[in-house]
């Protein structure tokens, strides 16, 4: 897609949602990075259900050979409806990122629960209606169902997150005991409203455009923003047109012919707006701010973040969490900001999401040794288990 398609889209929907590496604990030292964990046994895939409410989840459970009992990890995806591999084959295809976590633990001894969404996959219920809330309970009823099994040591079941999924995560750490460590991955800390400003206007820049345009793509987004929590909806139908109107005008004359009947268009992006903005998700997102929820909790947490991601400022929100951790009182967290990485941890050029398809279906050289490395040092592997 070309670049001014990403930016438009950026303004107008948001979220349609030996590395040069440093760790920081809580006191801010630089610490080395464990190298790659020595290889185990293979795993064990198993097709799993549990259930929440009137809703089946179904997913993959990966464990270690052995009896165990495994400690064990819940992965939970992010924006959008995604299978237990947290594939977006419409924008990725290739990508399976929780295929190759789950299957990169488990080698290592730890068990791995991944899901399909609800409504997605082999999952009954109704995606199109949920909130982060509601993935919140899903991720719960995965930890119900792992701290059941006589496999799984339900002293060490821990949660993974990536982007909206790390909101879940802050959620669940912060209200349920069974949980005792935490993963956030691309993972946001501060509330729904300021994190779309700030995606927008690192997606301007990352686009081409200079910082007087960035920061004008954030104040028109802030103004609609702001009709959406004050559901004005009348003005932001108007505002909305308005505005599309503007960035087709200032496209090159053969890609307006292109698009055909311009008012037929205009007309047919503030509809599919409109509904994303008044959807239930979409409200609830902008007010909910993950940094009350973690600076909640004070079990082991790792913070990964990617230097170029545009979606998710790894500025932003490493300050805005190492802030609630230090509300919480939290003595082991580990903040990670991996150089050269996207959103979705490729290995990236600008970060730009127009990217994603054209880079490496692979995560940057650090990511597993440093999820891996990090987890081994604060839960045990049975023995015999991999």
């Amino acid at each position: 897609m070309e670049t001014w398609k990403w930016i438009a889209l950026a303004v107008m929907v948001a979220l349609a949602a030996a590395l040069a590496l440093s760790v920081r604990g809580p006191e801010g030292e630089i610490t080395p990075v464990p190298t790659m964990i020595e290889l185990r046994d293979p795993f064990v895939a198993t097709d799993v259900t549990f259930a929440h409410g009137d809703i089946t989840l179904a997913g993959t459970l990966t464990l270690p050979h052995g009896e165990g009992p495994h400690p064990a990890l819940v992965l939970v995806s992010g924006t959008g409806p995604q299978d237990r591999d947290s594939a977006i084959p419409e924008v990725v295809p290739g990508y399976r990122p929780f295929k190759w976590i789950a299957e990169h633990l488990s080698a290592r001894g730890i068990a791995v629960l991944r899901f399909d969404d609800r409504g997605v996959g082999a999952s009954t219920g109704d995606f199109a209606s949920a909130t982060t809330a509601d993935f919140a309970l899903d991720a719960e009823a995965a930890i119900t169902y792992l701290v059941s099994r006589p496999d799984i040591d339900p002293g060490h079941v821990g949660l993974l997150g990536h982007s909206e999924g790390a909101m879940v995560v802050a959620m669940v750490a912060a209200r349920n005991k069974n949980v005792a460590f935490a993963v956030s991955m691309a993972g946001v800390s501060v509330d729904g409203y300021e994190t779309i400003i700030r995606q927008v206007e690192l997606i301007t820049l990352a686009g081409g455009l200079d910082a007087e345009q960035a920061a004008e793509a954030g104040r028109e987004q802030r103004a609609v923003l702001d009709l959406v929590r004050g559901r004005d909806w009348e003005a932001l139908e108007a505002r909305l047109a308005e505005i599309n109107r503007k960035q087709i005008a200032a496209l090159p004359p053969e890609q307006q012919e292109a698009l055909g009947d311009p008012e037929q268009l205009v007309q047919a992006m503030v509809a599919q707006q409109m509904a994303s903005f008044r959807s239930d998700w979409y409200r609830y997102f902008l007010d909910y701010d993950p940094g009350e929820d973690w600076a909640q909790v004070t079990i082991p947490v790792l913070a990964i973040f990617a230097e170029l991601d545009v979606q998710v400022d790894p500025e932003q929100n490493t300050a805005a969490f190492e802030r609630a951790m230090a509300q919480a009182g939290n003595e082991d967290f580990t903040v990670v900001v991996l150089s050269g990485a996207n959103h979705l941890f490729q290995p990236a050029v600008t970060g730009g999401p127009w990217e994603y398809p054209t880079l490496p279906q692979e995560f940057v050289p650090m990511f597993l040794p440093t999820l891996t490395g990090w987890l081994l040092e604060r839960v045990d592997v049975a023995e015999g288990g991999g």
